[in-house]
């Protein structure tokens, strides 16, 4: 509107003027020149004035654009942001969830090495019983075999002390061709017994029973005392007991 008021005062300025003119006396056709001047100026005024408004409507419409953009970005931040609070919210609460488990986590593990200690003790004094009474059952099984044989030992020796008497009656003290058998068979049956209870011994340590083959060896000591394979062998055994117990 200022650029047409211009216009306007520029025209009445150059009609004025070009009046003094007429007034001055000047020719026809330095008027009509005038005129065409303003007319051109005029025009390139109008054109000017049109282009500004297209620079100017176009200059709206990019503000416009950008306004809008502005208030995309603007729209779009905030669900960027509320996002990211979201995804916050969510890791703190899976960072607290995980620091939960875990503490579980470890809470039964020391629970469960707590029992497993419990376990290994009740285990290692399980052990010590059952040794307690095996010791105990070799102890009474060889006390008691120990007394079987001390009476067949003295039944066996009164019977062939018997057997003495007759035959010193018979043979007038003398020894007889038979007492000398009833000795070497009473021998050789003690070699067997002693052989058998070595045999039965040796087997059941192979299979680790070793109380039970102690008992066996003890057994031999009954019947022979000095029996050096039966001592060694009592030795052995008990280390390997003892070792068993300490694992």
């Amino acid at each position: 509107m200022k650029k047409y008021l211009i216009v306007i005062l520029l025209v009445s300025f150059l009609t004025s003027f070009m009046g003094c003119g007429g007034v001055s006396k000047k020719s026809q056709h330095v008027q009509t020149d005038y005129i065409e001047v303003v007319d051109q100026k005029i025009r390139e005024l109008e054109k000017e004035i049109s282009n500004l408004n297209a620079t100017t409507q176009n200059l709206g419409n990019r503000i416009e654009d950008l306004s809008q953009k502005t208030t995309g970005l603007d729209t779009n931040y905030s669900k960027i942001q509320n996002a990211l609070n979201g995804l916050s919210s969510k890791a703190e609460l899976k960072d607290n969830a995980f620091e939960t488990i875990l503490s579980e986590a470890q809470k039964n593990i020391s629970d469960l090495q707590k029992k497993l200690a419990e376990i290994e003790k009740g285990k290692t004094d399980l052990q010590s019983q059952l040794q307690s009474l095996e010791t105990q059952k070799s102890h009474l099984v060889s006390s008691k075999i120990e007394q079987q044989a001390e009476t067949k030992k003295e039944e066996t020796k009164g019977i062939v002390e018997q057997g003495h008497e007759m035959a010193k009656e018979v043979t007038g003290g003398k020894k007889s061709e038979e007492d000398k058998k009833i000795e070497t068979i009473a021998s050789n049956h003690e070699k067997e017994a002693l052989q058998k209870l070595l045999d039965d011994a040796l087997i059941l340590y192979r299979d680790g029973r070793y109380n039970e083959a102690v008992g066996k060896w003890e057994e031999v000591l009954v019947i022979e005392p000095e029996n050096l394979e039966a001592k060694f062998n009592i030795e052995i055994a008990k280390e390997k007991i003892k070792s068993l117990s300490e694992k």
